[in-house]
């Protein structure tokens, strides 16, 4: 399991390396949206409806390509440890809705997704959320919420439905 912060560290490390490069800074102000692409790092907080979860932290990376201000598609690995003897991962592709609020430095949007979960054994999942992009710092940071249906799993012994806040940075280019 070390081997897991290294890898988050070291994505983190060349994200940052990449978004804040010369050559691949963007050529606008940092507040407008269009069509871009993004590279995030984000910490999580679970809320697993399984009773036996104690340590519900993890953390994860993503990449987001907008074709436009409002529509776009996410691609993220999440990783969490919630003390049930196994290692959770979700790996996800998400459809994304936000509406910039003219002038204002922020994007609440909205998401809706699926793909697999990795734990004892492996499931299909289903997720939705909802969140906010925030531009008006230096550095553009986002928070969201999303809710997990997972094809499986009893809540007592196996992992069940789970909910997610995430809080985390972009690298926009």
């Amino acid at each position: 399991m070390k081997t897991l912060p290294r890898l988050l560290s070291l994505l983190a490390v060349a994200g940052a390396t990449l978004a804040f490069s010369q050559d691949a800074r963007a050529e606008y102000d940092i507040k407008e949206y269009r069509a871009e692409s993004h590279i995030s790092a984000f910490a999580m907080y679970l809320t697993p409806d399984n009773e036996l979860a104690g340590n519900p932290g993890g953390g994860g990376v993503s990449f987001d390509f907008y074709f436009n201000e409002n529509l776009g598609v996410s691609f993220a690995g999440a990783w969490a440890d919630p003390d049930v003897g196994d290692l959770w991962q979700t790996y996800t592709m998400d459809l994304d809705l936000r509406y910039p609020i003219p002038s204002g430095g922020m994007a609440p949007y909205v998401f809706v997704g699926g793909g697999a979960f990795v734990g004892e054994g492996s499931e299909m999942l289903a997720r939705g959320g909802a969140g906010l992009d925030i531009r008006f710092l230096p550095i553009p940071l986002f928070i969201d919420w999303s809710y997990t249906f997972l094809s499986g799993g009893n809540g007592k012994t196996e992992p069940s439905d789970f909910g997610g806040l995430r809080f985390g940075t972009k690298f926009v280019f």
